[in-house]
């Protein structure tokens, strides 16, 4: 199972110099993750009727869901 905010953690962690990252736990990391893509999971989520259309339609982008963004923000298990 894929969770973008993990993900992205784990790619700031090998960014961080030795001193500093032992000072943030990988929990740090995924709360600021899951935080920076709070705004984008508020456009990109599920409705199931738009404009007369049946089916799982992405709110934003009126795109069948999960949409593009929606792959990239959340994660696997709420798709």
């Amino acid at each position: 199972m894929t969770d973008p905010a993990v993900e992205a953690a784990r790619r700031v962690g090998k960014t961080l110099p030795y001193g500093f990252s032992s000072k943030l736990t990988s929990s740090d990391l995924i709360f600021a993750a899951r935080e920076a893509l709070a705004p984008l999971r508020e456009l990109h989520k599920l409705t199931v009727d738009v404009h007369g259309r049946p089916g799982r339609i992405c709110d934003d982008c009126e795109w069948e869901w999960p949409c593009p963004s929606a792959r990239l923000i959340y994660r696997e298990d709420e798709l």
